[in-house]
């Protein structure tokens, strides 16, 4: 199935540009996602009540051509483009109304076990015929690049607002991390068109994380540690 809605984009969507900043397209693409989910029975909150099992994300990677501004409509489609025996992936592209594309982001996820903390198989939480796959809009590739981790520029500590239903910090308190190492005036001179975030592990309230700066040939890259392992990543490419 897809999941399509129309709206116009709030203000709080936007940042000091009046345009959907990048924390705001996040939280599109998670209430769309989380949506898609719920409506297909497969959600996270089913996920832990029904299969003691928890969705986690593994990388998600945004697009933003021409991102639409305060009040613009738009349409915003979400649905599962393909899943594998341990993975699940799920695409959603917003569009102006003359069709031409705002955003598109492609989401990998998959499930761990509540107890064991193992992989679980998508099958195993509700991932199978019941959920097809549709086919794809639009065509992706991740980042091919390596950055390399350099000098440490913030340090910061997990608050209770960070953390989600899972009792981890939720995906969008990273991206706002590593967006609050820009300036305002930088970010509106040359605002970001694409951006690809990794997750590889979890982090809770009361961590105290450390952000480093990394070299990622000519796009911006960052890294989260904690206890001196990597959590979280991601490449930022922006206009210029």
């Amino acid at each position: 199935m897809r999941l399509i809605k129309t709206d116009r984009l709030p203000a709080s969507y936007c940042g000091p540009d009046v345009k959907l900043s990048v924390e705001g397209a996040f939280r599109i693409v998670e209430d769309m996602v989380t949506e898609l989910m719920g409506v297909q029975h497969i959600d996270g909150v089913t996920c832990m009540r029904e299969y003691n099992g928890m969705w986690v994300f593994v990388r998600n990677r945004i697009e933003m051509p021409e991102p639409p501004g305060w009040m613009d409509e738009y349409r915003i489609t979400s649905y599962i483009s393909s899943f594998s025996k341990i993975r699940l992936f799920i695409d959603t592209v917003m569009e102006r109304p003359d069709g031409a594309v705002c955003l598109r982001s492609r989401l990998e996820l998959c499930a761990v076990d509540l107890e064991t903390g193992k992989i679980r198989r998508s099958g195993t939480v509700g991932v199978g015929d019941a959920t097809p796959a549709e086919e794809p809009m639009f065509g992706m590739s991740w980042s091919k690049l390596k950055p390399v981790r350099e000098e440490l520029i913030d340090e910061i500590r997990v608050r209770p607002t960070d953390i989600d239903y899972c009792y981890h910090t939720n995906n969008i308190a990273y991206v706002r991390y590593f967006m609050d190492q820009y300036r305002v005036e930088d970010l509106v001179r040359h605002p970001v068109r694409a951006i690809e975030v990794q997750y590889t592990a979890q982090t809770h309230e009361g961590d105290m994380l450390k952000v480093y700066r990394c070299s990622a040939d000519g796009a911006g890259a960052y890294q989260i540690e904690h206890n001196g392992e990597k959590a979280v990543s991601c490449i930022v490419e922006r206009s210029f």
